[in-house]
């Protein structure tokens, strides 16, 4: 059984969107995935191993729900902040590895002895419920958050767990309920002052959340000012901050509440990327790149940063730009696995396929089981003419689809290999594994490209122009963009 690390509103700034105009959709973008495995929706661009736009764009929760990233759930993760010693932390974590294997009433049985010595420690159910969460066992907590309801009807946690659950599912007016539960309870809590300051938090985040979904900045401001004065020094506070005020149209003073977070904590994105995507989601993107160059200039030796402008000059098409700033990124750190991929793809788009090919090739020597890497490598083998680089090709897509089974990379990977087998001359393969993926809408818009170009070749002109059509409708940037617009280019002047 595998865990996972908790997410949270307090934790994780958030947009109204929940996402970043630039997440790659599905991971079969320009470079094939993104590196988490998770999948994602808009304009497929760039890094599929670290996103730099990331600092204002996922929606967690208040506490209690889990990424998709597997890790170990430990006695912190599960107390949280309910005590300040670490007494509890031999008994917890024995309790923990009861669950691990499966020995479910073993657990409970020895958190129970362990809340029984100690009620300043949250309710059994309430521990319960955190690792089902982190075993993505969402229903199982449900249960456990609807036992600890009844049984403990003044300890505020569950309800912000609850609205959590809401909030994840969109279920916004639910969320809200939840939260303002929550709230009443927690103004009245006297079990333990550490859990109440906790709760005051994650309720305000939540509650902020809310007003975000709602587009009421003035309401988010309210609540997110509660927040950072009850925690001056959290980093993730003043990016929600610097977020709502963006919103309110007080740019100085989101720039400067962004600069505040990336001075608590020197891990965050630069405070001018973090301007860059919230202009490019006002659709302003000639300020959007004025952050960019701003940023690149404020912080001109780090390789994120200049990963992030080259990211950002690609998904805006100035290849140009793009290209320049990638050899800045490869000179900062010429073994970075990160930059060999940006540069790759800024090749692949410009259709440098040999500079790109070297480029991945280095990058999957590198990381063999890095997933962006390989199936990029993957689609430059397929532009070859020669029949070994082809066959290798295939052989490629198809360890990947195996590597990602069950996964959600598996869409991109089976895409990937469709077109491998189109290059190939394995046609009817290549349609029926296509015709599959369009069935569940998952087409991504190289494989959008990859039908169109079928269906030309089969001579039904009609629906393959109609499809690219609505592809190239989309101003986004994708990797078969340049080929999607000369078969389409071709087909019109075909019909004239």
């Amino acid at each position: 059984m595998s865990f996972s690390a908790s997410l949270s509103l307090v934790d994780l700034p958030t947009s109204m969107s929940g996402r970043s105009p630039n997440q790659p959709h599905g991971g079969h973008g320009l470079l094939g995935t993104c590196g988490d495995g998770r999948r994602r929706n808009a304009s497929p661009l760039v890094s599929g191993i670290r996103r730099v736009f990331v600092a204002v764009v996922c929606i967690g929760v208040s506490c209690g729900i889990w990424s998709s990233a597997e890790g170990q759930v430990t006695f912190q993760t599960l107390i949280g902040n309910a005590v300040s010693d670490d007494i509890h932390t031999e008994a917890v974590t024995n309790a923990i590895s009861r669950f691990r294997d499966n020995d479910v009433d073993g657990c409970r049985a020895a958190l129970e002895r362990i809340r029984s010595q100690d009620e300043k420690l949250p309710p059994t159910g309430m521990m319960m419920a955190r690792l089902w969460l982190g075993a993505n066992q969402v229903p199982a907590a449900r249960a456990e958050l609807e036992d600890t309801v009844i049984k403990f009807p003044a300890d505020p946690e569950a309800y912000l767990v609850f609205g959590d659950l809401a909030f994840q599912d969109r279920r916004i007016t639910d969320a809200s309920l939840l939260f303002g539960k929550a709230a009443e309870l927690t103004a009245s809590f006297t079990g333990n002052a550490k859990r109440q300051r906790d709760f005051q938090i994650r309720g305000h985040a939540g509650q902020a959340a809310v007003a975000e979904a709602k587009k009421d900045w003035e309401g988010a401001k309210e609540h997110v000012q509660a927040w950072v004065d009850l925690d001056p020094d959290s980093a993730s506070a003043r990016q929600r901050m610097g977020n709502v005020l963006f919103h309110l149209e007080k740019y100085d003073e989101a720039l400067k509440e962004f600069a505040e977070a990336k001075t608590l904590d020197a891990k965050i994105t630069q405070p001018e990327l973090m301007m860059a995507r919230l202009y490019d989601e006002a659709k302003e993107p000639d300020l959007a790149r004025q952050s960019v160059e701003a940023a690149v200039k404020a912080a001109p030796e780090d390789l994120m940063v200049t990963l992030g402008a080259a990211d950002w000059f690609l998904a805006h098409g100035d290849l140009d730009a793009a290209r320049s700033t990638g050899e800045v990124a490869l000179k900062l750190d010429p073994k970075s696995l990160d930059a060999r991929i940006v540069n790759g793809t800024i090749a692949r788009v410009s259709r440098d396929y040999a500079t790109a090919e070297l480029l991945f090739e280095e990058a999957h020597s590198q990381s063999p089981r890095n997933f962006p890497a390989s199936n990029s490598l993957v689609l430059v083998l397929a532009e070859s003419d020669d029949k070994d680089s082809l066959r290798r090709a295939v052989e490629m897509a198809e360890t990947n689809v195996a590597m990602v089974k069950d996964t959600a990379l598996q869409t991109p990977a089976l895409i990937t290999l469709a077109w491998t087998y189109y290059k190939t001359g394995k046609t009817a393969e290549s349609e029926n594994i296509l015709g599959q993926i369009m069935q569940n809408n998952a087409l991504t818009a190289d494989g959008v490209f990859y039908v169109a170009q079928i269906l030309f070749d089969k001579g039904e002109t009609e629906k393959a122009k109609e499809l690219l059509g609505r592809v190239l409708a989309n101003q986004a940037l994708f990797a078969s963009r340049a080929d999607a617009e000369a078969l389409l280019a071709k087909l019109k002047a075909g019909s004239e």
